[in-house]
């Protein structure tokens, strides 16, 4: 249904509503609500105390969809400097990452060339866990303003740090004006408020010709799949292929491929080429809430499934449950479900151990735990990487369920 005044929740200092859509700049009137959850905390605001995780506040959570371009977005905007001051995740800490950037740096060499003096950009690099695999011979620069690419510049690089946001501005301060043959950005598009601003940083940025890779969640295959635990406000957008063509031919992009791969429940990979004939005006696509059928059901019915009653028994039961995989979805499960009751959830991140999901107040613990507290099931929120989890988890006999 369209959005009115009467289906906006009143706002508060912890966020505003997006005045206009983050893709194409499209006014707000042209939002259609199209999915609602209930109010939750930040997925990625674990806690330091039970405590303070107990009263971390809910924040309203909706999505919407533009009709300009397509693009599905968060409707309740949390200021980035909240979301990236503290930031929980590190992808170096996380072996599934740390596998996809092998992959991610080997095709980019192919591309591109191993010994040749490519200069990148990436955006979002975090602790340079893609940069580091890239050749010493590429000129390296990276663009992020957490304090984890903080953290990991101290601790000595391979590779250029501005500890910022990406925008024109930064380019120009700091003489990069076609400067790049390549800029990457791996899962960060979501988490960005001003995307106009930044997709024009990377057009000045790229050199004429130059290319422009993006990683990005496959909004079509979350609906497939009616992964609802994806949608939280950290993620203030997800992608589907017409809708990201269409925001970066406005801006002066021509598509060059797209692949499609597993990782994160799907992924689309997709290279765009800055060209010297200026931004186009595509037509607006078709935009239809019912491809949104299958994920409201699916959330609808969160508590009848198969992993979701085998957790309400065990808890009539008193028996120990666990959960396994303190990332975001985490987060959103455990809070959308939350009648459930877990013990402990493991990760295997130090940058998470020790603490608390947020709203639910369930405490993180090291993978240790599972060997000696092992709990009569365990539920694998981090569900995409379930069969490296079982893996590497081989004493443990309880029952294992995957979230998804």
């Amino acid at each position: 249904m369209p959005l009115s005044q009467s289906s906006v929740p009143a706002m508060n200092s912890l966020y505003t509503h997006a005045p206009v859509c983050r893709g194409c700049g499209g006014a707000s009137a042209g939002f259609t609500t199209i999915f609602a959850m209930d109010p939750m905390p930040l997925a990625g605001g674990f806690c330091e105390s039970c405590e303070a995780a107990q009263v971390a506040p809910r924040i309203p959570l909706t999505w919407v969809q533009c009709s300009a371009c397509g693009l599905v977005q968060v409707l309740e905007d949390v200021d980035d400097v909240a979301l990236y001051s503290q930031y929980n995740y590190s992808s170096s800490t996380v072996g599934g990452m740390v596998r996809h950037f092998d992959e991610y740096s080997a095709f980019l060499c192919e591309q591109y060339g191993r010994d040749n003096a490519v200069r990148l950009l990436e955006v979002g690099c975090n602790d340079g866990v893609l940069l580091n695999k890239l050749p010493v011979s590429w000129g390296r620069m990276g663009v992020d303003p957490s304090d984890i690419a903080r953290k990991a510049l101290a601790n000595g690089t391979g590779y250029e740090l501005i500890n910022a946001g990406l925008s024109r501005r930064i380019i120009r301060q700091h003489h990069l004006e076609g400067n790049f043959d390549v800029v990457t950005g791996s899962n960060c598009l979501a988490h960005i408020s001003d995307l106009q601003e930044v997709f024009r940083a990377v057009h000045l940025a790229l050199r004429d010709g130059g290319h422009f890779w993006v990683e990005v969640h496959d909004l079509d295959c979350l609906l497939a799949t009616g992964q609802w635990d994806t949608i939280y406000h950290e993620h203030k957008v997800e992608w589907s292929e017409a809708s990201l063509a269409h925001c970066l031919a406005r801006i002066g992009f021509q598509p060059v491929i797209t692949h499609r791969l597993d990782l994160h429940g799907g992924l689309l990979r997709a290279c765009f080429r800055k060209h010297s004939g200026g931004p186009a005006t595509p037509p607006p696509p078709a935009v239809s809430t019912e491809p949104f059928a299958r994920l409201t059901q699916a959330f609808a019915s969160r508590y009848e499934t198969e992993a979701a009653t085998a957790v309400a028994q065990a808890n009539a039961r008193r028996a120990l449950v666990a959960a396994y995989g303190a990332a975001g979805r985490a987060t959103v499960y455990l809070n959308q479900l939350s009648r459930l009751r877990f013990d402990y959830i493991v990760d295997e991140s130090p940058v998470r151990a020790g603490k608390f999901i947020p709203g639910v107040a369930t405490p993180i613990v090291p993978r240790a735990k599972l060997d000696a507290n092992p709990p009569e099931a365990c539920l694998i929120t981090a569900w995409s990487y379930k069969s490296q989890i079982v893996a590497k988890n081989p004493h443990y006999h309880g029952k294992w369920f995957t979230a998804f």
